[in-house]
């Protein structure tokens, strides 16, 4: 059982007063560093959004240079006498079957190309979003628990000193908190 207000020690209350600044030091820095490391990741998920948004732009790009490509190489052989050949052998592994399915390889790659800057788009740099704007609530949440944290500290360090001065014994306060509390 813990002893009543009256029962302790000035030293006791020196120790509490104290140990309860100590804590709100603590508390204070830990505040800080949370702070940093918060605004460090959302600058990270930032760059990163960047990142893949202008990787995505390159996909694309990529993507209708390849179909560009394929299309004016096949428009360029359907002209061709070859073209109605290979409608009659697609079975052979002829040179022109080759070129056939060499196109129709960088048709699939543009495709796929085209996918992935879409995920990159609605998948990657959204989810990133999502994580920047939960970081920040939860910073703004903790925020707001320090603050309170930090007040009934300050409550708690008002009644030791207010229960130090009821037992007698003041000198280890500042005169100014002497004053202050005495004026209470």
């Amino acid at each position: 059982m813990l002893p009543t207000l009256s029962q302790r020690s000035p030293k006791q209350c020196c120790l509490e007063y104290d140990l309860l600044e100590e804590i709100r030091a603590q508390l204070v820095e830990q505040q800080k560093c949370l702070e940093q490391q918060t605004e460090m990741r959302v600058q990270l998920l930032q760059d990163l959004q960047d990142f893949f948004r202008k990787k995505a732009e390159i996909e694309t790009e990529y993507s209708r240079n390849l179909e560009k490509l394929a299309e004016r190489f096949m428009a360029k052989t359907r002209s061709t006498k070859d073209h109605q050949q290979y409608k009659k052998d697609q079975n052979l592994l002829s040179p022109v079957n080759c070129w056939y399915l060499l196109l129709n390889q960088v048709r699939r790659e543009s495709k796929d190309h085209a996918t992935l800057s879409d995920i990159y788009l609605n998948n990657v740099i959204m989810r990133f979003m999502q994580i920047s704007e939960d970081s920040t609530r939860m910073f703004k949440k903790v925020h707001s628990i320090s603050v309170l944290t930090q007040l009934i500290l300050f409550l708690l360090k008002t009644v030791t000193e207010l229960d130090h001065i009821l037992c007698g014994g003041c000198s280890y306060l500042p005169s100014k908190t002497r004053f202050q509390l005495l004026c209470l």
